[in-house]
């Protein structure tokens, strides 16, 4: 995988030929691009009550998918050759703490 252009460094950019499959690990978050073809993406398949139901969806050209949950996808390519870009899932952002002493007074007459 390899980018395009310099100023795009932090995304991956691939091809598949028709009926090509890629088995790739992903973290949540991750963004996918079609840039040429149809792609179609399989997460691993999710329990609902007792069920196992499958996750997965085709995407045409220019359509995007972001994936919900880190683990293993299936990258396939549909009847024709197929390209697409990987963009990384965003940074966590720090979420703000309190204090230690905001709390201790709290539970202080409170």
């Amino acid at each position: 995988m390899h980018c395009p252009t310099p100023h795009c460094s932090s995304c991956d950019t691939a091809r598949l030929a028709p009926g090509q499959s890629l088995h790739i690990a992903v973290d949540a978050g991750t963004a996918f691009v079609v840039t040429a073809g149809r792609l179609r993406i399989d997460e691993a398949p999710r329990w609902i009550a007792d069920v196992c139901v499958p996750v997965g969806r085709t995407l045409d050209e220019g359509a995007q998918h972001v994936v919900e949950r880190a683990g293993w996808i299936t990258l396939s390519a549909l009847r024709a050759p197929v390209a697409w870009r990987r963009l990384p899932s965003p940074l966590p952002t720090a979420r703000p703490r309190w204090p230690a002493w905001a709390w201790a007074r709290r539970g202080v007459g409170g």
